[in-house]
């Protein structure tokens, strides 16, 4: 196979050496071995060695038992760009490495990986490391090489830096934190490295990881760009208040297992961004600041064994992101901040609230466990022990399907134990109350006698033979601080009035039916993106406002405010519905105290009570934002001043409510600072009042940006770079989580403040929709000019992952061009689209030309731009040869304006 260019056998069971003959395939390009069983010396077997190979630029051989002395194995190596030998048994002295060992390697290498062999001694001499002029990437970590590190300043093009778990130790080179260098990624944790880190002055790190060191010293007085750091496992005192003169681009900080003291400052203002906190292990002080869990992409937080006091702060139990919370080990006091849900009113979304583990033991929490502790619907993992929690234990505890471990020991909790505790209980302890009466035969049948004793001297097994005696001697007494700190889930109640709710639903199909643009299905079709943006915000009505009729017909869908509200349920449509039966219709997730102020208190009240939050909405007026292929979108603003947007979804292209029902759910459950949450939705007893509830951005869409204004506000190549990040970023975010966005075009890009921050919006609402309807939103992207090709002749065209790469890369070109995807372009080679023009301007050396001179205030374009317009060609390349989105927001980041 003398021609073969690209050779790929990893992820197999292959063994034994590399056949030899494999150097004589001249024009290997690519060889990837990776992951297999290969093992012997290297080269074995080859007479000709890898010398051989000279069009060689990618080898892969990571994850085998390949084993020899490091400097001959680099020293067969020549003209290759990327390196791969990690996890393998290589060995030899990384010092000894000379330059004739890399003279014909080190000019073309950009990834050199090493990691998780023997390599030992030194690290290498400072003219041989100078040699790596072009090294993008070097990962050495889990070897044995000791010693100081040598200066950094000639790698000027190193990104990524990893010594993690080696023997070396000194001070951190200053090269690698004060920007001389362009490095992104740097992980020196696990070595001996002391002194102190003053201030990180690189606009370019982003990952830093320099954790179970010996440093010392305060926190760095300065922190630009990063996203993630770890100091944890180091010897850092002091107080935090310094981290408010930090950049605001933090979304995972570990200080984990230092000496820092004094009290925790408010994150909040400047940590926008922050998904992980973790600060277990100092001696933090005083009370938390409670707005510490409004941070509204906040996931995890660890604060346990400090000595933090007063109350929990009910931000955590309200929080919508939050999966994981561990307070153990401090002085809390006071009760547990989960409330409990009204008189039947409200329901719980089973996804919804997000958290899955929660510790609170070793406090000195008072009061009883709460009823709301049975809305956390996705707990796995509850840890009370230690407190002084007393009364009865609630029945709520029954509702917590998912739990896999309870632990309730130490307590002072009385009365019977809950019948039916989820049969997902794997791990149970409840030793060390006052607990009586029988134990349910689901927990005898799968605990033994240590999950309830010592303590709890009146409770009951009942033997074989169906008398009962007691399981304990009664000396034994409750007492003490036991019990495993667990992590466990909790989250809020987020629901609504179904009978409010249906009255202003039903007004909907009322306006509906009384206004002409509402009538059939052609009023929702071909409507096309500057359509959309035309419409803004200029139609306003009183779909949500509406006043008492008194003079309508018996069966008109028109209703007053008291008529649909009325304390005792009516029929609608000649059958009667109990409160029970109304109430099912309708789950109203996001709208709590917390996020909406004053839509649950202080309304103004209707018949001498307060409204809901659904009577409240009935009574928002409401005006038309636009029109798509799923229906008709519109602002309503409540009395405390709230809006939300509220999508009356098109009848007879929604799935069965079941399965409606779940895939909803999931669409809830995405959170990102850059995505509109769906807060809501209404599932009405009619087809025509299906809808969806979302927060209102103050902003116009990046259609209204680039095709309406006069000028677009984003003159500037930073600005509109910006955009393409943001929208990227998000992209991203959903596809990591296996969810596409699948109707992606500018109307669904907002625009939010003066910095232009973009919001996704409409992201996921095909999997809301039958096959009919998930083809007309493809043929409406189609008739916009943002399909992928592939999806033209599909015989049931879906959205995939690849088609949101080719939307995106048809916006970054109208970005460019300021020029519509709809828009037909006459040329020397006759009319075309937008994609299409873009591509002949690049074939005929005319790229330039069709980038926007506004951007560059009629300038020429920067080479930010150049690049820009390179990245959104790839983006509409055939499927195959598509990149991810991964690879576009890498490359997005690359530029530099």
């Amino acid at each position: 196979m003398s021609s073969l260019q690209y050779l790929d056998l990893s992820n197999n069971k292959f063994s034994g050496p590399i056949p030899g003959r494999i150097a004589e395939l001249w024009n290997l390009k690519y060889l990837n071995l990776s992951t297999n069983d290969f093992e012997g010396g290297f080269p074995v077997g080859l007479p000709v060695g890898f010398r051989n190979l000279q069009q060689l630029k990618v080898l892969d051989l990571s994850s085998n038992k390949f084993t020899g002395d490091i400097s001959a194995v680099l020293s067969e190596l020549i003209n290759l760009e990327k390196v791969d030998l990690s996890d393998n048994d290589f060995f030899g002295g990384f010092s000894d490495i000379s330059g004739e060992n890399v003279s014909g390697l080190a000019n073309t290498l950009h990834v050199l990986n090493l990691s998780k062999n023997r390599l030992s001694g030194g690290f290498l001499k400072a003219d041989v490391f100078g040699l790596f002029r072009n090294v993008e990437v070097l990962d050495l970590r889990n070897n044995g090489i000791n010693g100081e590190l040598p200066s950094f300043g000639s790698l000027t093009n190193l990104k990524v830096l990893r010594l993690g778990n080696n023997q070396l130790f000194g001070g951190i080179p200053e090269e690698l934190l004060n920007g001389s260098i362009p490095i992104e990624e740097l992980d020196l944790s696990g070595n001996g490295f002391t002194g102190y880190i003053n201030g990180i002055h690189s606009t370019t790190l982003n990952v830093l990881n320099v954790s179970s060191n010996g440093l010392s010293g305060t926190l760095p007085s300065f922190l630009q760009r990063c996203s993630v750091l770890d100091l944890s496992g180091n010897m850092i005192t002091g107080d935090m208040f310094v981290m408010q003169n930090w950049g605001a681009t933090l979304e995972v900080l570990d200080l984990s297992s230092n000496q820092l003291s004094r009290s925790l400052p408010n994150l909040t203002p400047q940590f926008v961004r922050l998904s992980k906190l973790n600060l277990r292990n100092n001696s933090l002080k005083g009370n938390l600041p409670p707005q510490l869990g409004d941070i509204s992409t906040l996931s995890s937080v660890d604060l346990s064994l400090n000595q933090l006091n007063g109350p929990i702060p009910v931000s955590f139990f309200t929080s919508l992101t939050l999966t994981n919370l561990n307070l153990s080990g401090n002085q809390f006091s006071g009760p547990i901040p989960a409330q409990g849900s009204g008189a039947g009113e409200l329901l719980v979304l089973p996804s919804y609230p997000m958290m899955e583990s929660l510790d609170l033991s070793q406090n000195s929490l008072s009061g009883l466990l709460p009823s709301g502790i049975g809305n956390f619907a996705n707990l796995k993992s509850l840890n009370l022990s230690g407190n002084d929690l007393s009364g009865k234990l609630p029945i709520e505890l029954s509702k917590l399907t998912f739990l896999q471990y309870l632990d309730l020991s130490a307590n002072n909790f009385q009365g019977k134990i809950p019948d039916k505790l989820p049969s997902s209980l794997i791990g149970l302890n409840m030793s060390y109350n006052d607990l009586s009466g029988n134990i349910p035969q689901n927990l005898r049948n799968k605990f033994d006698i240590t999950s309830f004793h010592p303590g709890n001297s009146l409770l009951i097994i009942s033997n074989a033979s169906g008398s009962s005696t007691n399981s304990v001697p009664n000396h034994i007494s409750g007492g003490g601080k036991h019990g495993s700190q667990r992590n466990i889930a909790i989250a809020i109640i987020v629901a609504t009035v179904g009978a409010a709710a249906m009255v202003a639903f039903a007004l909907l199909a009322y306006q509906r039916a009384q206004r002409k643009e509402f009538h059939g299905r052609s009023d929702f079709s071909g409507q096309t993106a500057m359509e959309d943006a035309k419409l803004g915000r200029s139609s306003r009505t009183s779909l949500f406002k509406f006043q008492s009729n008194a003079h309508c017909p018996p069966t008109s869908l028109s209703f007053s405010n008291n008529h649909l509200l009325a304390a005792n349920s009516r029929s609608l449509s000649g059958k009667t519905k109990s409160a029970t039966e109304i109430v099912e219709h309708s789950l109203y997730e996001g709208m709590t105290s917390s996020s909406i102020p004053n839509l649950l208190d202080d309304h103004p009240t209707t018949s001498g009570r307060k409204s809901s939050p659904a009577e409240e909405l009935s009574r928002a007026p409401a005006e038309v934002l636009g029109r798509s292929s799923h229906g008709t979108l519109y602002k309503a603003t409540l009395d405390s001043g709230h809006m939300l947007t509220v999508k009356w979804l098109r009848v007879g292209l929604v799935k069965h409510k079941k399965e409606f029902a779940k895939e909803v759910k999931k669409i809830g459950s995405i959170r990102h600072p850059n995505i509109v949450p769906l807060r809501a939705y209404y599932w009405g007893p009619r087809e025509q009042e299906r809808l969806l509830l979302a927060d209102y951005i103050h902003g116009d869409s990046l259609a209204l940006h680039l095709y309406e204004y006069e000028t677009t506000g984003l003159d500037m190549a930073s600005q509109r770079l910006k955009v393409a990040v943001d929208v990227a970023r998000c992209l991203l975010y959903l596809h990591d989580r296996g969810m596409l966005h699948g109707n992606l075009k500018p109307a669904n890009v907002l625009l939010d403040g003066p910095d232009y921050n973009s919001r996704l919006t409409d992201y996921g609402l095909h999997r809301l929709m039958t096959p009919a309807g998930i083809a007309e939103q493809i043929l409406n992207l189609g008739a916009l000019g943002y399909r992928a090709p592939e999806l033209d002749n599909a015989s049931k065209p879906a959205p995939t992952f690849k088609a949101d790469v080719y939307a995106f890369g048809v916006i970054l070109m109208e970005l460019l061009t300021r020029r519509s995807a709809g828009d037909i372009i006459s040329g020397q080679s006759g009319a075309v689209d937008l994609t299409d023009w873009v591509r002949l301007c690049n074939q005929e050396g005319r790229r330039m030309d069709c980038v926007d001179r506004d951007i560059a205030g009629g300038e020429e374009p920067t080479k930010a731009m150049d690049d820009l317009l390179a990245i959104s060609l790839k983006c509409i390349l055939p499927v195959n040869e598509r990149p991810n989105i991964r690879q576009v927001f890498d490359d997005l980041c690359s530029i530099s304006v």
